[in-house]
């Protein structure tokens, strides 16, 4: 019999993280094991999930990490210990996911393809509709040297059961044990963005990722108020970060340099700084606190390339 565990990252979500269980427990094809890894949270996520009973269901173990270790590292630790238990597929998701009843049923039919090294669901709204989420539906990667990821499109995704794809955010895809014998677990050092990324191009030399168009799972991820509208040229308006919560950018850029530099192709890498150049520009034309960013960006830049993961910095850049 297949053993299936769901691996569940959560921090100071309790309420979406109860949806989320609930979800999981209503599958129509059972799960072995629910592993929440719970990211030093202090919003009370413990007492909640005692309270609601999750705890006194066997089937759910609760991890909770001496302190926040991101996406990253939370999927790194959940995945080890699900990988350790011994199960033969590790389903992956933030506590902001929930899946269609059906949806892991629906991804299970393609468990004896031999050469799969994932599948991943359609990511929806939180209704579980046609309209899929565009940044999280599947990327591909155009093959030119230029390496341009792009989403897929509703003309590509029409009348297709399943689609390889070169590209999913941990919002519930599944990876195969082979998988993981033969490329390990995330990059717990990237903090949060782009891990999910990263590893996906590592599983992608196992074998394809597949995209199940029948499996769905709803992302409600939360607003985004870290950032301020400005006025741009021609009238083109612009979200700005602002500077108390511009260290969460820190990563998300750190991390793509350092993926830049793994690859070859020079003209991805003249694309890097040509970007760079750009973001200081856009810094001094509308942004506060100029010369505190372009030297926060310039640490971002120079900690990636030099393959340098401390997760402290961006803060310690700010004070």
């Amino acid at each position: 019999m297949t053993s299936i565990a769901a691996v569940v990252v959560t921090f100071n979500r309790k309420l979406l993280l109860v949806e989320c269980l609930t979800g999981l427990l209503a599958q129509s094809l059972p799960l072995t094991r629910i592993l929440v890894v719970d990211n030093a949270s202090g919003d009370g996520t413990a007492q909640l999930l005692e309270e609601r009973g999750f705890l006194k269901d066997p089937r759910i173990r609760y991890m909770r990490l001496d302190r926040n270790t991101g996406g990253a590292g939370g999927f790194h630790d959940g995945m080890k210990a699900a990988y350790d238990e011994g199960h033969d597929w590790l389903w992956l998701m933030d506590d902001d996911a929930e899946p269609e009843p059906r949806a892991l049923e629906h991804l299970s039919h393609y468990f004896d393809r031999e050469d799969v090294a994932g599948l991943a669901p359609m990511v929806t709204d939180a209704t579980w509709s046609n309209e899929y989420v565009e940044p999280h539906r599947g990327m591909r990667v155009d093959q030119a040297m230029t390496g341009v990821v792009r989403p897929l499109t509703a003309r590509e995704t029409a009348g297709q059961p399943v689609l390889p794809i070169t590209h999913c955010s941990f919002v519930g895809p599944l990876f195969s044990r082979k998988t993981i014998d033969a490329v390990g677990l995330p990059l717990a050092e990237f903090f949060i963005h782009y891990d999910d990324y990263e590893y996906v191009q590592r599983a992608r030399k196992v074998g394809p990722i597949l995209l199940v168009m029948a499996a769905k799972i709803a992302h409600k991820e939360a607003r985004n108020n870290n950032r301020v509208e400005t006025k741009r040229f021609l009238h083109a308006r612009a979200e700005r970060p602002k500077y108390d919560s511009l260290w969460l950018s820190y990563y998300g850029y750190r991390n793509v340099v350092w993926l830049t530099k793994q690859d070859s192709r020079g003209l991805k890498r003249l694309r890097l700084l040509t970007r760079h150049a750009r973001r200081l520009a856009e810094v001094i034309a509308y942004d506060d606190r100029k010369l505190a960013r372009i030297a926060f960006w310039n640490a971002a830049l120079l900690d990636g390339w030099n393959g340098r993961f401390n997760n402290d910095r961006p803060k310690q850049l700010l004070r």
